[in-house]
């Protein structure tokens, strides 16, 4: 194994103490500008990287991330319930480690943990108001993260993914095809997205005098064929599936003979499947929560150094198939 270069051997090169070092390689001091150009050099020549963790302990940083693990996230037994969850840890782990930091995962139901944890920010992928962690946090003064839950304190980073937004889209998107009776899907597990999404969708339908016309979905989609069967016979002209299942409910309108967009107009929302949904013409409002950990981590130096709180709109589009009009 190669042996890390260090200050020393820096300094042994250069002929100048090791104080100078730090001096020349962190652009403090009063030293000459050619000889902090000629230290910098050499540590370059030397392969020299500097000790994160060492300079984090210096700043009263651990390089560390709570990862919080929904409270009975385990009877969320939906293959999409699986896949969010396992691409926010993969995003946060993609994003913790490009900024040298480590991930400590953290269940909701014990907010305990937190008395001699040593954390630097904790990163809510789902959350309620009332998270007994979120607010053991908060009280400790440890900065906190989360996703789409605006936190009123210091030390905190809002992230807003972008679910009710793309849901106001679709819907104002099928409108303007002329759709009257817009269905919605979702899943039936009541998850904090789920609820973001069907809350956008109700109050759309109430501002506009119109009866909201919701179906939910059970844990494998089993009842996907019922549930817009039941849609069809309650009169909507149109659906948008806060579900996703783009490609499998664009199948199904077909194996019912509806000729889309004439018959029935579909919007899917998408996190994963985009692709599929543009080779089949599906319009999918597609938002991208996999982006929260860098944003999160982007912000964390500022609101640690200003003591503020900071929000963050992450970007979503519509992409346009032959499913509407």
């Amino acid at each position: 194994m190669t042996r890390q270069v260090t200050l020393k051997d820096i300094a042994l090169r250069a002929g100048v103490s090791t104080a100078a070092i730090s001096q020349a390689l962190n652009d403090r001091g009063s030293l000459r500008p050619e000889t902090r150009e000629r230290i910098k050099a050499i540590a370059a020549e030397l392969g020299y990287q500097p000790n994160k963790y060492a300079a984090a302990l210096r700043s009263g940083r651990t390089m560390s991330v709570g990862f919080v693990v929904p409270q009975d996230a385990e009877l969320d037994l939906s293959k999409r319930g699986a896949l969010h969850r396992s691409r926010h840890i993969g995003a946060l782990v993609s994003a913790a480690a490009d900024q040298g930091f480590t991930v400590t995962m953290l269940p909701a139901a014990r907010p305990d943990l937190l008395r001699g944890a040593q954390i630097d920010v904790v990163y809510f992928a789902e959350v309620a108001a009332d998270d007994l962690l979120l607010r053991e946090a908060i009280a400790r003064g440890i900065p906190v993260a989360t996703n789409d839950l605006y936190v009123d304190t210091e030390l905190s980073i809002t992230v807003r993914t972008g679910y009710d937004e793309a849901v106001r889209a679709a819907l104002a998107l099928l409108e303007a095809g002329g759709a009257r009776r817009i269905g919605f899907l979702v899943d039936d597990a009541g998850s904090p997205r789920d609820e973001i999404g069907e809350t956008a969708y109700r109050a759309w339908s109430t501002v506009r005098g119109r009866d909201p016309l919701v179906a939910y979905l059970d844990a494998e989609h089993g009842a996907l064929p019922r549930r817009v069967g039941e849609l069809r016979d309650a009169g909507a002209d149109a659906i948008f599936s806060f579900a996703e299942e783009g490609p499998a409910i664009y199948l199904q309108l077909e194996e019912m003979d509806f000729v889309i967009p004439r018959d029935m107009q579909f919007v899917a929302l998408c996190t994963s499947d985009c692709a599929v949904n543009t080779r089949l013409g599906v319009t999918h409002v597609c938002v991208h929560p996999e982006l929260a950990p860098a944003a999160m981590f982007q912000a964390l130096s500022s609101i640690r150094d200003a003591g503020a709180s900071d929000v963050i709109d992450l970007p979503w589009e519509i992409v346009r198939g032959s499913s509407t009009r």
